[in-house]
């Protein structure tokens, strides 16, 4: 799990040279719950775009936020469920946890 390090400066996003982006959703809002404490950048409901490559999942964010990218390596991500509410957006869920030794 990494925050703002796979964003570039025009709002795009940055992959390293071995891998590849899969699929892109744009239009697409992201929020964090169950942090203890809850640092600024994580509060609220950020809105921006997505990005799919075979190892990760990149968020990056539209507009001016303390969040500007977020990405999610497959193997840190546990307990997803795909939601499809009959009132409402179809959503994912799940638990992201933090790499051993991170900041």
């Amino acid at each position: 799990m990494a925050l703002n390090r796979n964003h570039s400066e025009g709002g795009g996003v940055i992959v390293n040279n071995s891998e590849s982006i899969l699929m892109t959703y744009d239009h697409i809002e992201i929020s964090f719950s169950d942090i203890e404490p809850m640092p600024d950048a994580f509060k609220g409901t950020k809105k921006g775009s997505v990005f799919l490559t075979p190892y990760r999942v990149i968020f990056v964010s539209k507009g001016k936020d303390a969040m500007q990218s977020f990405m999610m390596p497959f193997y840190l991500l546990k307990d997803c469920e795909i939601k499809q509410p009959v009132f409402g957006a179809n959503y994912i869920k799940g638990t992201v946890k933090a790499e051993a030794g991170g900041k």
